[in-house]
């Protein structure tokens, strides 16, 4: 790992710019354990449309609430401050894309609904997993909304070469993770995984989702003294479960496929599971499917070029 940071260094990836409102969630999440309802609350207030999409959520059949929510408060409150302040930050991220060509948008559109339902899916998982431990369920839905952030750096960075590069990736369908990972590091002198690292550390994210997308691909080599050595094999579930749902970024999985790969067995070995097999696990995920289907589709941002196109 170490021993590509000079390289990455050469190559000078770029960050698009980041909103103010994201920069200042990310440093709430820097201490997950200490983050309170009021300054979360204050962060969602500044934007209409974070307002809006985080009431649709709070309300949607997913958390069976019997009575209507209408104050942001009493949202960050039901959702938890952790998870609001990472719907804030997945929100604006997408708003990543007014700084892409137009000919990157569909692939960058793409990325995102899978990171929003690998985000989903990691929480849920979580919540089944450790249902008394709504902190690390929270940061799990976080580390699945980032999990891919160094594949949003390599299309900011080579949009022309990158769209090309998925585009034809999603078009055939026995390429493996590693062997993409392979042909990225050929064609962009890194990996996704590195160039995501290598720029999250530049912006001082927290080191648990640093750790996430550097290791969403090897779960098994997270440090063990990491915050993310219990997450990441929760995430690379996820992603492989999102690609059955009908959310991959460039290749979708049977579930026999997504149940052939390893990071299974991890999940079950590191959380010692006894009461879950892997089938039963993925059933249980794949039953989300409405409820997944409804969370992307909150979460998702209308296209403010075609918008305005419209209003001409």
């Amino acid at each position: 790992m170490h021993a590509a940071r000079p390289t990455l260094s050469r190559l000078e990836l770029r960050c698009p710019p980041l909103p103010q409102t994201l920069v200042e969630a990310m440093k709430l999440l820097n201490q997950p354990d200490q983050l309170e309802v009021g300054p979360v609350t204050r962060l969602v207030e500044r934007d209409p449309v974070v307002v809006a999409r985080l009431l649709q959520i709070v309300n949607s059949a997913y958390y069976g609430l019997r009575r209507t929510v209408s104050s942001v408060e009493r949202a960050v409150v039901l959702l938890g401050p952790v998870s609001v302040a990472g719907i804030i930050v997945g929100m604006h991220m997408l708003r990543l894309r007014t700084t892409l060509p137009s000919s990157a948008l569909a692939c960058f559109n793409r990325l995102a609904q899978h990171c929003q339902a690998t985000a989903f899916l990691a929480r849920h998982l979580l919540e089944t997993l450790l249902p008394r431990q709504s902190g690390q369920t929270s940061v799990g839905f976080t580390a699945g909304l980032l999990h891919d952030f160094g594949k949003i750096i390599l299309i900011y960075n080579f949009p022309l070469e990158a769209v090309g590069f998925y585009e034809q990736q999603r078009l055939q369908g026995e390429v493996q993770a590693r062997d993409e990972r392979h042909l990225e590091q050929l064609l962009f002198g890194c990996d996704h995984t590195e160039a995501g690292e290598y720029v999250a550390r530049k912006l001082n994210f927290p080191d648990v989702l640093v750790d996430v997308i550097r290791y969403h691909h090897v779960p098994e080599q997270t440090p063990h003294v990491s915050e993310a050595y219990m997450i990441t094999p929760a995430v690379a579930v996820a992603d492989l479960v999102a690609r059955t749902m009908g959310y991959a970024f460039t290749h979708p999985l049977s579930s026999e496929q997504c149940l052939a790969h390893p990071a299974w067995h991890l999940l079950m070995q590191r959380y010692d599971l006894t009461d879950w097999t892997p089938q039963a696990l993925l059933t249980h995920l794949q039953e989300q499917q409405e409820f997944l289907d409804q969370h992307v589709q909150h979460l998702s941002l209308p296209n403010p070029r075609q918008r305005n196109r419209r209003l001409l």
